[in-house]
């Protein structure tokens, strides 16, 4: 009888809980699989919603790219799996992809996640659509002007002259990519931000850095703000940041801006003012916000890529040095040295070969994110993310 009682115990104690736990996970799928399309007949991907509610993305921030490597092995180029709180599709190769940026507005539209889209807000220019998205795309491409982009180049060479200075100086080793990650955070707070060289001394940067780190490790997230969550860390990182560009934005609406070229921020500041309406400081933070999330990472991988691979290949080096000694962009002679401008860049032909062959090798953007506006077929399976 006792014996009776005791495996009866371990029963409702270890086999009932995962009876509940694969009776569960068997409806989420069912229950995933009912808003498909009727109406199609093509199947699904191959591939699994992983647990109710929270789907796989537990699994994907803890393994992240072993995840995805093991995804693919096991399913091939298109599979199916849940993410952020959403059915997902996701998608390599050269053609499917094709298919998919081919189908732009057509076939499918840029969504990103719930938790990207609270963090960085309703107003910035990647939740915007339609006829705001081209107006304020237009907006901030004035940043990007040829003539902007000659301002641009004496700031950026100052602050890698200072950067390469500072590396120099350490006697251990550097680590790169935080380095390199350190370095564009700065150009990209002077030269699309507005923000002065006596505003990013280390004591005023080190918060920010921490605060724009901490945002982007909880950007992709469940959308779910509870405290202690992914969600709820990334807002209050946002909150600091924001705090710190609403002071430049007051500083900017008081100040005219001297100079003939301006920033982003400074040309979405007099986009408002010319509106009519008051200014949006709400809207501003966000745009700036997102101008810098989208200037600072993709960047830093670049620049990080091009000196792992430059300190693979040194044959490559020293022809990009001989390049740079021919333009007298190399010597120590002040006299002789010339002018870094963006007329000498675009002459570097074979240092904007190996930058090209870099960008190709390893893309700083390995993915993006869309929704599908409508059911259609990709190669024999049936693409389908819920709106």
């Amino acid at each position: 009888m006792e014996l009776y009682t005791l495996v009866t115990s371990a029963l409702c104690t270890l086999v009932l809980p995962v009876l509940l736990l694969l009776t569960a996970t068997k409806l989420w799928e069912l229950y995933c699989y009912s808003c498909r399309d009727s109406a199609c007949q093509s199947p699904l991907p191959p591939g699994t919603m992983g647990m109710p509610f929270f789907g796989e993305t537990l699994q994907m921030v803890l393994q992240r790219r072993k995840f995805l490597q093991l995804k693919r092995r096991k399913y091939g180029h298109i599979y199916k799996t849940h993410l952020f709180g959403t059915p997902t599709v996701r998608i390599m190769g050269a053609e499917n992809v094709r298919q998919i940026l081919l189908g732009e507005h057509k076939l499918v539209s840029v969504h990103w996640p719930a938790s990207v889209r609270t963090i960085l807000g309703s107003d910035c220019l990647s939740n915007l659509h339609d006829s705001q998205h081209k107006h304020m795309k237009k907006v901030i491409m004035q940043a990007f002007s040829r003539e902007a982009l000659e301002n641009y180049v004496p700031v950026m060479e100052e602050e890698m002259r200072n950067a390469i200075h500072l590396w120099m100086q350490n006697d251990s080793c550097v680590l790169v990519y935080p380095a390199v990650k350190r370095l564009m955070f700065r150009i990209a707070m002077r030269l699309l931000l507005g923000f002065e060289p006596d505003q990013m001394d280390p004591a005023h940067e080190q918060p920010l850095v921490e605060a724009f780190e901490e945002m982007i490790r909880n950007l992709f997230s469940l959308p779910i703000d509870v405290p202690f969550s992914g969600l709820y860390k990334g807002l209050r990182a946002r909150n600091i940041i924001h705090a710190k560009i609403e002071e430049n934005i007051k500083e900017k609406l008081q100040n005219e801006p001297e100079g003939h070229c301006k920033d982003a921020l400074q040309l979405l500041i007099d986009h408002s003012r010319k509106s009519g309406e008051p200014v949006n400081l709400q809207a501003l933070k966000e745009s700036a916000t997102e101008l810098l999330f989208g200037g600072h990472g993709t960047t830093a991988s670049a620049a990080t890529s091009l000196i792992t691979f430059l300190g693979l290949h040194k044959e490559v080096v020293q022809k990009v040095r001989q390049e740079l000694d021919a333009k007298g962009l190399l010597s120590n002679n002040p006299e002789e040295k010339k002018a870094l401008t963006l007329d000498v860049l675009q002459q570097l032909t074979y240092t904007s070969c190996v930058l090209k062959e870099t960008l190709r090798l390893s893309p700083p953007v390995p993915g993006g994110f869309r929704v599908a506006l409508k059911t259609f077929v990709l190669n024999v399976s049936l693409l389908f993310i819920r709106l």
